[in-house]
Parts: structure tokens; C-alpha cells; sequence
């Protein structure tokens, strides 16, 4: 984390925040700040999938387009990288024709369910989920047009999705799903804030599966004003479609990396290969 955070600060204008889970591993914010960033800290209870990831990121929009009123704001893991030198960054934003790097997005079906592996964005943000105890039977399939049972990665328990009778979504509004890691302009940023001020559209995915992918491309894609990309400009690696996280990446990885014309990639650990890292540090210097 803290060499991203080096790494970020090497550019003319860049300001970095960090909200760094303490739970996971401890990273004081006296570290944090030494490296160039702001510590962010807040009471927001983060866990993979749930309402608290979407509550942070929509927290950290808020906090850095009010104090820091950027002209681009960027979503970064502790597992992405810079590519390119952070002034050749900033100057291919500036020149962006469009107000949001949003990467590949699909629309959501709102009619009846599809059947595997199709479903699986219709379960997550058609039906309302709430937490079960573990282990909980599993549901007949017949009854999936109603209920389902949702398994998630340990310690987490499991969810009850029960379809939800109403939804906000007609021929005007659609849901969308995405990646959470944006790249906003100036009219991306308050859209997104106003989404995010918009209760009865927070209170809907507050019981939604994983809802940071489906809010902010739901609230993004439906502006007919807005100019938005599926194209993010970050590179990362799945081994098969439908997986659900990136490959890690090694120095085995820069001829592929080359070849691109991403401005970050993930994702990166530097007890599997710190080299590539070194690599990439001589490549944005020279």
C-alpha cells in the first residue's frame, strides 16, 4: 500500500486518500501520512460484497470532491499499480473526451429470471437479501423465481435473496453492473454524490448483493448527458471468463502489459513477485 502510495505522489498534482481497513492488517496513519496521503478513517463496518463497501467509497467520493475538488478522482485497490509516469496520466485525462472510465458493464434482465449461469446479476439485484445463519439448508431450485440462497466466502454467513415485489427500474431507468473501480471527471463526481444523496436509490441497494457494482453503474449509465466509457484503461488478467478475481500478477506479465494501452493494472503481491514492481518503477522513471 504505502509503495502505491509512493508511487502516486510522484505525479505534479496528485492527491492521494487512504482508507485502509485496520481490522485486516495494521497500518497506522501516522505511516499513511508520512508517505504523502490522508488518512481516512470513518465508522463504516467493511466486509467483501456488502452495503459497507458501497457506503465507503461513496463516503471517500464525498470527502474528496469537497475538500480537494478534483478535476479527475480514481478508485484504487491496495493491489493496483501505475503503468505510466503520473504526468502522462494526468495529461491523458485531461485530454478524456469522455466523464467516466467505467469498463466493461452489462445491463441487468428485470423480466423473469434467467437461468444459469445468466442469473447471477438477477439474483444479486432484483431480490433483497438479508443474513442466515450458517450452515443453512439449501433451497429446492423450484423456488428460485421467489428465493434463493446465496453462499459467500468464509467467515461471512450466508444471504437469503427473496424477490422484491417493487423495484425503481422501468424503460426509463435500467440497472447496470459494473467493476467498482472508477475513474470520474468533474460531471461523474457530482453525479455520483448526487446518486448517493438520493435515499430511495441507497435504501434499494443497501439489500442488494455486492452493491457497489450495480450502483454506480446504474447511477452513471442512466444519464443520457454523461459520456461514459467501457473502455477503463486498467489491465488485469482473468484466467477464465466468469471468474471472480484477477490473476496475480508477475514479471512474466509486462510483454502483456506492453501491449496494452492501460494507465494501471492489478493486481500485484509483493510475496509472490516484488521484481515486477522494481520493473515497473524503471519503466515510469525512464
Amino acid at each position: 500500500m504505502l509503495r502505491l502510495v509512493r508511487a502516486l505522489r510522484e505525479g505534479p498534482a496528485a492527491h492521494v486518500l487512504v482508507r485502509h481497513d485496520q481490522r485486516g492488517s495494521r497500518l497506522p496513519a501516522a505511516e499513511i501520512e508520512a508517505a504523502g496521503a490522508l488518512a481516512v478513517e470513518d465508522a463504516v463496518t467493511f466486509e467483501w460484497g456488502g452495503v459497507g463497501q458501497l457506503e465507503l467509497l461513496t463516503g471517500v467520493i464525498e470527502r474528496a470532491a469537497r475538500e480537494l475538488d478534483p478535476d479527475w478522482l480514481l478508485v484504487l485497490s491496495g493491489q493496483d499499480y501505475p503503468l505510466r509516469p503520473l504526468a502522462e496520466i494526468e495529461a491523458s485525462l485531461a485530454n478524456e473526451t469522455h466523464d467516466a472510465l467505467l469498463g466493461d458493464a452489462w445491463e441487468v434482465p428485470t423480466g423473469a429470471l434467467p437461468d444459469p449461469p445468466r442469473d447471477e446479476f438477477f439474483l444479486r439485484y432484483l431480490y433483497r437479501h438479508h443474513a442466515v445463519p450458517a450452515p443453512a439448508p439449501r433451497l429446492p431450485g423450484r423456488l428460485r423465481p421467489l428465493a434463493y440462497l446465496r453462499e459467500r466466502p468464509e467467515p461471512l454467513p450466508p444471504q437469503l435473496g427473496v424477490r422484491r415485489l417493487r423495484t425503481p427500474f422501468d424503460d426509463g431507468f435500467r440497472p447496470f453492473v459494473s467493476a467498482d473501480w472508477l475513474t470520474l471527471g468533474r460531471h461523474a463526481i457530482a453525479k455520483v454524490r448526487r446518486a448517493a444523496a438520493d435515499r430511495g436509490l441507497v435504501r434499494y441497494y443497501r439489500r442488494a448483493a455486492v452493491p457497489s457494482e450495480g450502483f454506480f453503474a446504474t447511477a452513471l449509465l442512466n444519464d443520457r448527458v454523461l459520456a461514459v466509457s467501457r473502455h477503463n484503461r486498467r489491465y488485469a488478467h482473468f484466467e477464465r471468463a466468469g471468474a471472480p478475481h484477477p490473476r496475480t500478477l508477475t514479471a512474466a506479465d509486462l510483454d502483456a502489459i506492453d501491449a496494452t494501452d492501460s494507465l494501471f493494472a492489478r493486481k500485484f503481491d509483493t510475496e509472490v513477485d516484488v521484481h515486477v514492481l522494481d520493473l515497473l518503477d524503471e519503466r515510469r522513471r525512464a
